[in-house]
């Protein structure tokens, strides 16, 4: 028969499967419902300063030993060891002790016990999440790695593409329309250079005509920007 300091766990355990996202998990009827009494309050206040002056304690034994002024510091790195391997066994003690009696202790374990149980349950629903969410990171990390690894690949084959361009641009660049060999083609590109040197020779006569006139004309010429390189071209072009 169930009392009224019984955990009863039915509704935490059903209402994970019908969790629709994150948030949804990590809503249980239980998530604000427990708070540490004034006794257990003072208890944990009470043994954070206890290993706080064994860290203490242990820190002047090796400063008055001397440890922390040997040559290579191996005495000190086994004091640490030591005192991080004895605060790791008392923890585990500590911890695993109450949780394996909520676990196992059925009707023989204490309310206080019981009161783990929910949060047990929300522990392996967070570290459920945190698992995923490692999977996914990743995952995406991947995901990244191969983008990166095929951006560095384009940008190869881009490079190489770029150095074929400029090679085929200076190859046609060589190439004259006697070297066509299509007879129309060959006949409409002599046609466009010849009308294309017919239209340089007439500004060239044009503009000697007008830096002719220019100059002629007695003018300031050299005090004009425009008129000055007018002139200038035309006797770098002659």
């Amino acid at each position: 028969m169930a009392t009224r300091d019984d955990v009863d766990m039915t509704d935490v355990a059903a209402k994970a499967p019908e969790a629709h996202d994150e948030a949804d998990l990590l809503q249980t009827t239980y998530s604000d419902a427990f708070a540490f009494s004034d006794g257990e309050r003072l208890a944990l206040q009470l043994y954070d300063q206890l290993k706080e002056l064994e860290l203490q304690q242990s820190l002047l034994q090796a400063q008055q030993s001397g440890m922390f002024y040997t040559s290579d510091g191996r005495e000190a790195m086994e004091a640490k060891a030591e005192y991080e391997i004895r605060n790791r066994i008392t923890h585990n003690v500590l911890v695993m002790d109450p949780v394996l009696k909520a676990v196992h202790g059925g009707e023989q374990a204490r309310f206080t016990e019981k009161r783990l149980l929910p949060l047990m349950t929300e522990n392996n629903t967070v570290a459920m999440m945190h698992g995923a969410q490692t999977a996914k990171l990743a995952s995406i990390t991947r995901a990244l790695s191969e983008a990166e690894q095929s951006n560095i690949v384009a940008n190869r084959k881009n490079r190489e593409l770029a150095r074929t361009m400029l090679a085929l641009a200076e190859e046609m660049k060589a190439q004259s329309a006697q070297d066509i060999e299509d007879a129309q083609l060959r006949s409409q590109v002599e046609a466009v250079e010849k009308q294309l040197k017919e239209s340089r020779r007439r500004v060239k006569t044009l503009r000697g005509v007008l830096s002719g006139m220019i100059v002629g004309s007695g003018i300031n010429w050299a005090a004009d920007e425009g008129l000055t390189e007018l002139v200038m071209d035309d006797e770098e072009d002659g």
